[in-house]
């Protein structure tokens, strides 16, 4: 909302006041504006313009069975200003209600009531999807960490493809059974079992590489 001073430096212009007294009592458009005030549209434009940046009204569209879509211009604020000029007073007051025309005190209908009340629980489940978003995220990067912090202590290149492959399966696949983890990968479980038994001999020789380095 515009403050006092260009408000005032708005309705001191009779243009935009009949402008004024025309949209409050219903929504116009700029061509009936002109027809009705008879002033040319060109001015009823500007004039508009000029309003709506300083917030007293506010266009939207309308579909119109003549012709293409119509923009209508409504008041988009109330406010009262009061002036006292008296011996030794000079005051001049201005309440704004922060309400839209038409809608002062105004009892909200059931399917009102409904509406925002369904937007309410939307809004909160919505709120409650990005913080499960967010964790997620938060929880894939960790669980990769995991893996890589592993694979980079863990002694690979001394490993076939298919042992590596099955070690992969085991760390991307916690839950899962050797005879699970043969399944999906196509492998004989006894077999899958000896490998595994290889890849904690690879560890095995890992940590005892690495323990003879730290000294």
């Amino acid at each position: 909302m515009t403050d006092m001073d260009s408000i005032l430096s708005i309705v001191e212009n009779p243009t935009r006041r009949r402008i004024l007294q025309a949209v409050v009592r219903e929504p116009h458009y700029p061509l009936q504006l002109s027809k009705e005030l008879g002033i040319s549209q060109q001015a009823v434009v500007k004039n508009l313009a000029l309003m709506e940046r300083e917030g007293l009204v506010e266009s939207y569209r309308e579909s119109s069975n003549r012709g293409p879509n119509r923009i209508l211009y409504k008041p988009s604020s109330e406010f009262s200003i009061t002036i006292d000029m008296r011996d030794s007073m000079f005051e001049m007051r201005m309440v704004y209600s922060g309400e839209r025309a038409g809608e002062t005190n105004r009892t909200k209908t059931h399917e009102e009531e409904r509406l925002e009340e369904v937007r309410a629980k939307i809004s909160s489940i919505d709120r409650q999807i990005a913080e499960f978003d967010r964790r997620r995220s938060e929880m894939v990067r960790e669980r990769n960490d995991l893996i890589n912090s592993f694979l980079d202590c863990t002694y690979l290149d001394g490993l076939d493809y298919e042992h590596r492959e099955i070690l992969y399966g085991m760390l991307n696949r916690p839950n899962w059974s050797t005879e699970e983890i043969s399944k999906s990968l196509g492998f004989n479980e006894a077999a899958v079992s000896h490998m595994i038994d290889d890849l904690l001999e690879c560890m095995g020789r890992s940590d005892t590489y690495d323990e003879r380095q730290g000294d």
